[in-house]
């Protein structure tokens, strides 16, 4: 994939701002002024504010998922795998925004001008959760619950965590206890069991 060099860097930019400024307060000036362009030349690139969001929103959104599939190489249990899948999609973000000064809006508000790109990427990561589950079990069409309705609990539930994580160690205990419960019972093989 071809990236424009100065689409990137104002991409870059807008994500440091955004986290600073949160969407409400970031301007186009504020952007343009941290990527060291004018005004009227980042309108050249964006024609608003949305439209950086967006690109912001679906940059972070592939970096996201291909950490998440890079990293599924080397884990040898699905317990494994769901964990760094949760650290890289849940907890890190989670770290970032809570350092964040515009963390509350970052966190609860919806952005419904950028509604698609968030459920494009609960989309992916439901079929890749959906994915590892159908392959760590012997028989994934008699699971019942599906392994596509578990991913869906864990996508949700850990979504849910946001709002009532205390902190990020607290998170991940809450994702560990999640990822246990989700596999118990399955008819996994013995080097796959939740540990």
């Amino acid at each position: 994939m071809v990236t424009d060099p100065r689409r990137q860097k104002i991409i870059d930019a807008a994500f440091e701002v955004f986290l600073r400024y949160g969407y409400r307060r970031t301007t186009m000036d504020d952007i343009a002024a941290l990527v060291g362009l004018s005004r009227p030349t980042l309108y050249l690139t964006f024609p608003n504010k949305e439209a950086v969001f967006r690109a912001v929103v679906e940059a972070g959104h592939e970096r996201i998922l291909g950490e998440i599939e890079a990293g599924l190489t080397d884990k040898q249990s699905v317990a494994e795998q769901l964990h760094h899948v949760f650290e890289v999609w849940s907890v890190r973000p989670f770290e970032m925004v809570a350092t964040s000064p515009a963390a509350d809006e970052l966190m609860t508000d919806s952005f419904a001008f950028a509604g698609d790109l968030f459920d494009l990427s609960s989309r992916r990561l439901d079929a890749l959760l959906t994915r590892l589950l159908r392959a760590a079990v012997t028989e994934p069409d008699e699971l019942d619950p599906s392994a596509q309705a578990r991913a869906r609990v864990l996508i949700a539930a850990a979504h849910g965590f946001k709002s009532k994580a205390a902190d990020p160690d607290d998170m991940r205990q809450l994702i560990h206890d999640l990822i246990g419960m989700t596999l118990s019972g399955l008819p996994l093989p013995t080097s796959a069991t939740p540990g």
